[in-house]
C-alpha cells in the first residue's frame, strides 16, 4: 500500500482546526474568568466577616473590663459624663473619671453624629472624622498587666490595694512609687502596691482608614470615595489616653513625654457601630451593695441620667462592608440593616454588608450587684 506524505492543510481543514481552537479557548477563558471572580467575591467576603469578629472580640474584651481597677474594688459609680479626652495632670480629676466606666454618646438615626460639644474631643473628633450613624462608646479601667517599677514619662498611672487607690503622674523614673503598702494593715509587710497604667478608649467610626491630617485626622478628601477610593474605606478606631513623644507612645523610662489622646486605627470595613446600654434597676430596694440584682430588666440607646447609674449589660451592633468594592454588573445592595433600633440603607452599591450583634457583660459592673441564693 502506497502511503502518501502529507504536505499541507486545505483551507478547509484549517478554518475548522482555528474553529475548534477558538472555541477550545473560550472556554477555558470563561472558566479561568469565572473562577477569578468567584475566589475575589469569596476573598471578599471572608475578609468582611475576619473583619467584624475581629472587631466585636477586641470591644467584648475590653468591655468586659470596664471599672476593674485592680485590688480597689469598692470605688463610688456615678451618673456623671466626664470629660473623655481629658489630657491634664491633675490626679482629682482622674480619680473622678474612674466613677464612670462606662459612658456613652448617642447617634439617634443614620444621618446624625453623637453630641460630644460639652467634651474637648473636638479637635480629634471633627465632622470629617467621625462618621455619621455611628456612636461613641467610652471604656476606663486598669491595665490587666502590672507597671510596676519604671514609668513612663506623663503617663498615668493606677496605684492600688484592697483599701485604697491613687492616680500617679509618671516622670520617667526608674524608681517604684512609694506611700502606699501592698498590705496596708499588717505592719510585718513593707511591699509597695501595685501599680497599673490607667486606660481611657473611645470607640468611634472613622470615614476613612488612614487620616492625612493633624494627629491623623481624616480630611474632607480622605473620606472621599470619588477622590480617594483606596484610602476612604470606613474604619472603627479609638482615641486612647497615652503618654506621647513625636507622635508616638512613650516606653518605660522614656522623658520628654506628653499626655494625649492617640488615634488608633483597629479594624477596616467597619461602616456603622451602635450600642445598646443594660439597665438594672429592679428590684428598686438595696439586697446587695447596690440596686437591682445583676440582671439587665430593660435595653435602652440613650440611657437618662438616672439609667446611667444601673448599666450593668451592653450590646454591641455592627454593620461590617467590604473593603472592595464587587463587580458593577453584579446585584447592587438593596437591603436595610437594622442595628439598635435604627436604619441603614438601602445602599444601592455593589459592596456585600453583615451585621454583627453580641451582648456584654462588665463583671465589675454586674457582678457587685449580684443577689446570693
Amino acid at each position: 500500500m502506497l502511503i502518501r506524505e502529507q504536505r499541507g492543510l486545505t483551507l478547509i481543514e484549517l478554518m475548522v482546526d482555528i474553529t475548534i481552537g477558538t472555541i477550545l479557548l473560550l472556554g477555558l477563558g470563561t472558566v479561568f474568568f469565572n473562577s477569578s471572580r468567584a475566589y475575589r467575591e469569596l476573598d471578599r467576603a471572608g475578609q468582611m466577616l475576619e473583619n467584624g469578629r475581629y472587631a466585636l472580640t477586641l470591644l467584648t474584651e475590653d468591655l468586659r473590663h470596664a471599672g476593674f481597677y485592680g485590688e480597689f474594688f469598692s470605688i463610688n459609680y456615678d451618673d456623671v459624663l466626664y470629660d473623655p479626652c481629658y489630657t491634664g495632670n491633675d490626679p482629682t480629676v482622674f480619680k473622678n473619671t474612674m466613677q464612670r466606666p462606662i459612658q456613652g454618646y448617642n447617634a439617634p438615626d443614620s444621618a446624625s453624629r453623637p453630641d460630644i460639644s460639652a467634651t474637648s474631643c473636638g479637635g480629634l473628633l471633627p465632622d470629617d472624622n467621625l462618621s455619621p450613624g455611628s456612636d461613641i462608646l467610652v471604656i476606663r479601667r486598669a491595665a490587666t498587666a502590672l507597671s510596676n517599677g519604671a514609668s513612663a514619662d506623663e503617663e498615668i498611672y493606677l496605684q492600688t490595694n484592697g483599701r485604697q487607690f491613687d492616680i500617679r503622674i509618671g516622670d520617667g523614673s526608674a524608681v517604684p512609687y512609694a506611700g502606699m503598702l501592698k498590705y496596708p494593715e499588717s505592719a510585718s509587710h513593707t511591699d509597695l502596691a501595685n501599680t497599673r497604667k490607667y486606660t481611657v478608649h473611645v470607640y468611634f467610626v472613622a470615614p476613612c482608614s488612614i487620616g492625612t491630617g493633624g494627629d491623623g485626622v481624616c480630611t474632607a478628601d480622605d473620606g472621599d470615595p470619588d477622590i480617594n477610593p483606596e484610602n476612604a474605606v470606613p474604619t472603627l478606631k479609638r482615641l486612647e489616653l497615652a503618654a506621647v513623644y513625636d507622635g508616638k507612645k512613650c516606653e518605660l523610662g522614656d522623658t520628654g513625654c506628653t499626655t494625649e489622646m492617640l488615634i488608633v486605627p483597629l479594624v477596616e470595613g467597619i461602616e456603622y457601630f451602635q450600642v445598646e446600654y443594660g439597665i438594672d434597676n429592679l428590684p428598686n430596694t438595696i439586697a446587695t451593695s447596690e440596686y437591682g440584682d445583676g440582671l439587665p430588666d430593660l435595653y435602652v440607646a440613650a440611657p437618662t441620667t438616672a439609667q446611667r447609674l444601673h448599666t450593668i449589660a451592653m450590646r454591641i451592633h455592627l454593620l461590617s462592608r467590604t473593603i472592595k468594592s464587587g463587580d458593577r454588573r453584579e446585584s447592587l445592595d438593596d437591603k436595610t440593616y437594622v442595628l439598635a433600633g435604627v436604619n441603614f440603607g438601602p445602599f444601592g452599591d455593589p459592596f456585600k454588608r453583615h451585621v454583627y450583634s453580641t451582648e456584654i457583660r462588665p463583671v465589675n459592673l454586674a457582678g457587685r450587684r449580684e443577689i446570693p441564693k
